[in-house]
């Protein structure tokens, strides 16, 4: 479970004036691509189409923070996708730490500790959702 202190700061991040969705999603698949290489050979060479189905997916889960069903059920399907797509346990810790870095990156001084303890316990939730354990 998510709590409300959370999501108000996941929240937050997705309506700051500093979000940049597509420097974002630029940034987010550059740092996860250098921390696990060996998942790159899984995506297409042109990452403008991922990088719109990221920032689909994640506009879903933000309007569904407050309805766990329809969340749980969004997660569920997004697992059974990265599962097909050879997606394993190991790969979401280097995620986590891409995401929150691109964030970073984006938000810039609208980014804190908190948030980014905030966002790695929601990506925490996010991956136990999708039916992955986050390796330590």
């Amino acid at each position: 479970m998510v709590s409300a202190q959370d999501k108000s700061l996941v929240r937050k991040s997705f309506e700051s004036e500093r979000m940049d969705l597509d420097a974002f999603a630029a940034a987010f698949y550059a740092k996860f691509f250098a921390a696990c290489p060996e998942v790159r050979p899984l995506f297409s060479r042109d990452m403008t189409r991922q990088e719109e189905k990221l920032l689909a997916i994640l506009t879903h889960v933000a309007e569904a923070l407050d309805d766990s069903a329809r969340l749980d059920d969004i997660l569920w399907q997004q697992g059974e996708k990265h599962r097909k797509r050879e997606v394993r346990d190991a790969h979401f810790r280097g995620f986590i730490t891409s995401f929150n870095g691109a964030l970073s990156e984006t938000l810039g001084p609208d980014w804190s500790s908190e948030a980014e303890l905030a966002w790695t316990r929601f990506l925490t939730f996010v991956a136990g959702k999708m039916n992955f354990s986050v390796q330590r």
